[in-house]
């Protein structure tokens, strides 16, 4: 028997900024990929080994699905995504943030085929 006094309530996890900075940088990525953005615009934001590999990715088309985040550690963030190319294909997509000198850098990017 439930008292009738008794109040439920909902909880919600505390928001984060750096997880939404987290999720505008991979929009970015992926604006760069679909070619909506130039890509001199993230190179404060990319290491050069994620750099090497968004440039191979360059002109393919995509957009933004779905996204998945996963804190390995207060300063590092995986991602895995769903993108849709031009042509109709998904795709998915891994990326790696991490929190260096006071901002997210893409440590790492790959669109599988």
């Amino acid at each position: 028997m439930s008292s009738p006094n008794r109040t439920v309530r909902a909880t919600t996890p505390p928001h984060d900024p750096r997880a939404a900075t987290v999720h505008h940088l991979l929009t970015a990525v992926v604006e760069a990929v679909d070619g909506r953005r130039p890509l001199r615009q993230l190179a404060d934001h990319l290491t050069p080994p994620a750099a090497a590999e968004l440039g191979r990715a360059l002109g393919q088309g995509a957009r933004l699905n779905r996204m998945r985040v996963c804190r390995v550690t207060p300063e590092v963030t995986e991602l895995s995504a769903v993108v849709s190319t031009r042509t109709g294909r998904v795709r998915a997509l891994a990326a790696r943030m991490e929190w260096t000198d006071n901002r997210w850098r893409c440590t790492a990017f790959h669109l599988l085929p």
